[in-house]
């Protein structure tokens, strides 16, 4: 139903057009109708008050409607305000420029009130149906920037500190490709003497991504508070069972999660990890060779109940460095469609200096190759040093 609280504004310099106008308007129920008499006291009311109509005149001293439209249209306000042009002017090429100016409609003078009628009550529709469309966007987008503060808000900051007697670094980077993604990144203690870390990416993009995201990284805090967290943790192909069989238990939307979970022995230089699908992390030697870790401890959370994941062990040594990627990084193309791919991440991480936190300096890098496209995927990273040296 139209609203016949709208504000309208009727443009003529013949004061008996307008009074016309305004009768017609009145007899529709319509009482909240001003006047102008020329282009310049159109803009000058439209930028004083919020209209919902304008009724425009062509052939105006001073400013005509052409030179209305066109400034309604440069400064983007003709895309909210609807503007029927009321003109004698009744050739087709007027009607055309006026169009393209952004007009939604046009009646000859004289105009029919039938027809006068009919072209303001669904104008005034549409603007309210636009309204209304504009209004939810609007709540669903801060929702959206709402969630997305607070998924980023999960991921822990940088570490650079001693832990179980030795020196660990560890840098995390989380980029969601919109404003929620379905890439996890997290480290926490277990007991005194191990760290866990965990990198997944979901299958599915957007909010029930993230939703998925969220539970499974709750499911993995919720076992890192467990009394016996230090001896489920020392078996990490357990926690990943665990949380498996959490998430394939009535998968109806069958998503899954890719993920790395990796727990590190701080006092005695191991690294034990369970690879569920995901990308192989790279680890890299003290004198800069790169190396991938590429067991597979099993398919990707959520896939199917009960299967018994396996864990592999290998040395953590003084300097070493262990980086997780998601396929976000390494997947990213360019214009022509090339990959950025697992070498260039690991040729990042080979020639990689003693900065601190320079993981949003490898999301540059992977921005400035896509060269200005969307971006392809989330993004999220984890690297951890063992043995770093002190910040100075």
């Amino acid at each position: 139903m139209t609203d016949q609280n709208a504000a309208i504004l009727v443009v003529d310099d013949v004061a008996e057009n307008r009074d016309l106008l305004l009768r017609r308007l009145k007899r529709l129920g319509f009482s909240h109708i001003d006047e102008a008499a020329n282009g310049i006291e159109a803009l000058a009311a439209i930028d004083q008050k919020p209209y919902d109509l304008v009724l425009l005149d062509i052939m105006m001293p001073e400013l005509d409607g052409f030179g209305v439209l066109d400034r309604l249209r440069a400064d983007g306000r003709i895309n909210d305000l609807p503007v029927i042009v009321v003109s004698a002017l009744n050739e087709i090429e007027p009607v055309v420029r006026c169009i393209e100016l952004g007009a939604d409609d046009f009646i000859f003078k004289p105009f029919n009130p039938t027809l006068l009628r009919a072209r303001v009550l669904a104008t005034l529709e549409k603007k309210a149906l636009r309204d209304r469309t504009r209004d939810e966007l609007k709540r669903k987008q801060a929702e959206l920037i709402e969630a997305r503060t607070l998924q980023l808000a999960l991921v822990p900051p940088p570490f650079a500190g001693v832990f179980a007697g030795r020196r660990v670094a560890i840098d995390v980077l989380l980029e969601p490709a919109k404003e929620v993604g379905g890439d996890l990144v997290d480290y926490f203690p277990v007991g005194e003497s191990r760290l866990v870390a965990i990198i997944g990416d979901v299958s599915d993009k957007g909010a029930g991504a993230a939703l998925m995201m969220a539970r499974t990284h709750s499911m993995f805090r919720s076992l890192g508070t467990r009394p016996d967290a230090a001896e489920l943790f020392a078996d990490p192909a357990r926690a990943a069972g665990l949380v498996n069989d959490a998430l394939a238990r009535g998968n109806a939307s069958c998503m899954f999660v890719t993920l790395l979970l990796a727990v590190v022995d701080v006092p005695a230089g191991t690294l034990t990890y369970v690879r569920a699908g995901h990308v192989p992390p790279y680890l890299r030697a003290r004198d800069g060779t790169v190396s991938r870790l590429t067991a597979a401890g099993g398919p990707a959370l959520g896939v199917m109940e009960e299967f018994p994941f396996s864990a592999a062990t290998v040395p953590l040594g003084a300097g070493e460095r262990l980086m997780v990627v998601t396929d976000g990084l390494t997947e990213a193309h360019d214009h022509a469609g090339d990959l950025y791919g697992e070498e260039r991440v690991g040729a990042f991480l080979a020639a990689l200096g003693e900065e601190a936190a320079p993981l949003p300096r490898l999301a540059a890098a992977v921005r400035a190759f896509e060269a200005g496209l969307p971006a392809f995927d989330d993004m999220a990273a984890l690297l951890l040093t063992l043995d770093a040296p002190a910040a100075e």
